[in-house]
């Protein structure tokens, strides 16, 4: 396989990205899946944790080099999802320290998604910037919030 497969790979989020209805959505579900079937359960201590975040960081910087690579004259083309996952998974950070509730996945993909859509509180202008650091730094700034607003919730929960 060469570079610029496994680039395609990569940035369309393993195929999700070829969804012809709500790319965006179909990765970041999928990225949850990820979650869910291969990382919450992997990690059960703060040095585990230290280690999924480490992983999101290098998620990142993963995107912005794929993005960079693949993108061609469509800045931020429908079909790139990776940003979406590295979002999504930011998102998740809350759920590392609670109970493996279904429910709870759930509402941080829910959440993720209305940040991620409607760009609210100074999302839309890093959205509107060009440039693969922009594209995944808009997700990046919705999972953040996303955790926050999980975070708090959580709390009200628990």
């Amino acid at each position: 396989m060469d570079l610029n497969k496994l680039l395609l790979i990569i940035g369309r989020g393993f195929g999700s990205g070829m969804s012809p209805v709500a790319p965006g959505t179909v990765g970041s579900f999928v990225a949850a899946g990820i979650y869910y079937f291969l990382i919450w359960d992997s990690i059960s201590s703060w040095s585990g944790i230290g280690l999924f975040l480490l992983f999101i960081v290098v998620s990142f910087y993963i995107g912005i080099f794929v993005c960079s690579q693949i993108s061609g004259d469509d800045e931020d083309p429908k079909s790139f999802v990776w940003d979406e996952f590295v979002g999504m998974w930011i998102s998740c950070v809350p759920l590392l320290f609670i109970d493996k509730e279904i429910y709870l996945l759930l509402l941080a993909f829910f959440i993720f998604r209305f940040f991620d859509i409607y760009k609210p509180l100074g999302i839309k202008s890093f959205d509107s910037k060009s440039g693969a650091f922009y594209v995944m730094t808009d997700d990046v700034i919705a999972g953040i919030y996303s955790a926050c607003l999980i975070s708090l919730i959580i709390l009200n929960i628990h």
